[in-house]
C-alpha cells in the first residue's frame, strides 16, 4: 500500500507538510503508542492557519483500492487544544501504517 501517495492526493501541500510534522512528533514523543494522544506547541501567530489545516486533515477520508479489496480510513481520531498546545490522536488504522 502506498498510503503516503494516497494522502498526498487528498490533502493540500500545506496540510501534507503539517501532517508530516505531526507524524514525526508522534514518532519521537510516543514511539510505543503512535495512536496515543500527542501535544504539539503552536506559535500564537500560526493558530488560525494550523487549525484550518487540522480541520482539512480531520475531514479527509483516504480510500485505497486494489484489485480485490479496498480500505477507507480517516487520519485523526480526535483533535483539540490543551494548555495552548495542539492535541491530536491518530486513528488506529493510520497509526498502524506508521510502522
Amino acid at each position: 500500500m502506498q498510503i503516503n501517495r494516497a494522502v498526498e492526493e487528498v490533502l493540500s501541500e500545506a496540510a501534507v507538510e503539517l501532517l508530516n510534522t505531526l507524524v514525526a512528533h508522534a514518532i519521537v514523543s510516543a514511539p510505543q503508542d503512535k495512536s496515543g494522544l500527542c501535544y504539539l506547541p503552536v506559535e500564537s501567530d500560526n493558530w488560525n492557519t494550523t487549525v484550518m489545516l487540522m480541520r482539512e486533515i480531520f475531514e479527509a477520508e483516504i480510500c485505497i483500492s486494489g484489485d480485490t479489496e479496498w480500505l477507507s480510513f480517516h487520519i485523526f481520531q480526535s483533535i483539540g487544544v490543551r494548555d495552548a498546545q495542539l492535541a491530536y490522536q491518530f486513528t488506529p488504522t493510520f497509526a498502524q501504517a506508521l510502522g
